[in-house]
């Protein structure tokens, strides 16, 4: 049967070693297969692709990984001119020991329909995932003419200029690879009533950071509590539950010792981002100095997000956003409730390193191990048939419906369920519409298979 390439952020283990890493995939040019970045042969480097994994019973000390080389890979497959590794591949340490994926993918089925539904359960049942699409959806909306910033009739309600600078200042943190450690669930309304607070806490292995977005040519402020920012008026926002209480006691900790990152975010109104480090009293660390920021964008995820926003602001989904129904479902106390829920167990998943790759690599595997499979089934049709048959040709277009349609059905139920309520509902149009679309797309093409 045919074997699995191994997705990136997988879990390693190493038999010498006493913890376990992630997988950092980082040689594949961005080029993704059926959705994932995979790893190849050159995914082997110390402190880039591969973490210190604890201590080595080899030597006695800590880990000082020197990689020799993946033993398993695919001849035939490669991306970036390295070949891809196969699921049992082993990578070999100079020291001694011998690292390897740890990962349980659920099993297929033997038709197109699990890869198509597995992607859009993929996509839609990672909330992190579901707030990046739905952050970034609002941005491109702004920044392409569709969102102006400022409101209708209130032309001296700013909201949105800061609602749209913390959603850039979100993305860009979530896209290096930080957990969002505020208790508040991010904005996902361009049109949320502003408040007084810390715009972003963030964390990322031993660091520790709180932002304030300003847009444009606004300044940190000094109010009752003190400045923005020091450590006077981030204590005064801990204390007052700002911060999720897992993370709590390590962020009050970095505040006071003076190991608290603290940064400016500013945004220009040609969507230009810079960062301005702060020192504990709120005022610039370096004179004159700032550093550039940008959200990466691939040309797939732009050519999404344009494809989602043409659904998004169509007249038929901007009347059912905007209708009664709509508007009495978001304002709810059951659909913030159910959101502020998800963002509570992504955030209790991220904070677990075992759950995290667990999660991730299970909806990665669900895709992968889909498509194995169906490579299977296309070889065997095509072995039993001696040639390209009809059972060969129906094996390839319930593949290639399964995926289409998963895909598609994914993203056309999350945005009509985003158009009823943001968050919860983009959940749940995702998945079922995924499910849906590939056990259609798999008949579909199963039956466009055989005119041919």
């Amino acid at each position: 049967m045919s074997k699995k390439y191994i997705p990136d952020n997988s879990c390693l283990t190493c038999d010498k070693g006493s913890s376990p890493c992630r997988l950092k995939v980082t040689h594949h040019n961005n080029t993704k297969i059926y959705g994932e970045y995979l790893a190849s042969e050159m995914d082997m480097i110390p402190g880039e692709n591969i973490q210190p994994m604890g201590r080595c019973s080899a030597t006695g000390g800590a880990c000082q990984f020197e990689p020799i080389y993946w033993d398993k890979t695919n001849k035939g497959v490669k991306v970036n001119g390295y070949k891809l590794l196969f699921e049992d591949a082993n990578l070999l340490c100079k020291k001694g020991g011998k690292i390897k994926v740890d990962f349980n993918a659920p099993s297929g089925s033997s038709n197109g329909a699990l890869t198509g539904a597995g992607a859009g359960v993929f996509t839609y049942g990672d909330y992190t995932n579901t707030l990046d699409i739905l952050q970034r959806g609002t941005i491109y909306d702004v920044e392409n003419g569709k969102i102006s910033l400022v409101r209708p009739n209130s032309p001296t309600d700013y909201r949105r200029h800061g609602n749209y600078g913390e959603m850039k200042d979100n993305v860009y943190h979530r896209q290096e690879g930080y957990r969002d450690i505020r208790s508040e669930h991010p904005v996902i309304n361009i049109d949320k009533p502003t408040a007084s607070g810390i715009d972003g806490a963030y964390a990322r292995r031993t660091t520790l950071k709180g932002t304030d977005t300003k847009y444009n040519t606004a300044s940190i402020a000094n109010t009752n509590n003190g400045r923005e920012l020091d450590t006077r008026w981030t204590r005064n926002h801990i204390d007052n539950g700002a911060i999720n209480p897992a993370d709590e006691e390590a962020f009050a900790r970095a505040n006071n010792n003076g190991t608290l990152v603290r940064e400016v975010t500013r945004v220009k109104p040609d969507g230009t981002m810079t960062s301005e480090t702060l020192n504990d009293r709120g005022f610039k660390a370096t004179r004159g100095q700032s550093e550039a920021l940008e959200i990466q964008t691939s040309r797939a995820g732009g050519m999404m997000n344009s494809v989602r926003s043409s659904l998004r602001n169509s007249k038929a989904l901007t009347a059912l956003s905007e209708s009664n129904f709509s508007q009495a479902v978001r304002s709810s106390k059951y659909a913030t409730g159910a959101n502020d829920g998800l963002f509570k167990a992504s955030q209790a998943i991220a904070r677990s390193p075992a759950l995290s790759v667990a999660g991730k690599v299970a909806g990665r595997g669900l895709i992968v191990v889909g498509v194995a499979i169906d490579a299977y089934n296309i070889y065997s049709a095509y072995e039993e048939e001696g040639g390209f048959g009809e059972k060969t040709k129906e094996a390839v277009g319930g593949a290639a419906g399964g995926l289409a349609g998963g895909i598609a059905g994914a993203e056309l139920g999350a945005i009509i369920g985003t158009a009823i309520c943001p968050g919860v509902g983009t959940v749940v149009g995702g998945i079922v519409g995924g499910v849906i679309g590939g056990i259609a797309g798999s008949g579909l093409g199963k039956t466009i298979a055989s005119w041919f």
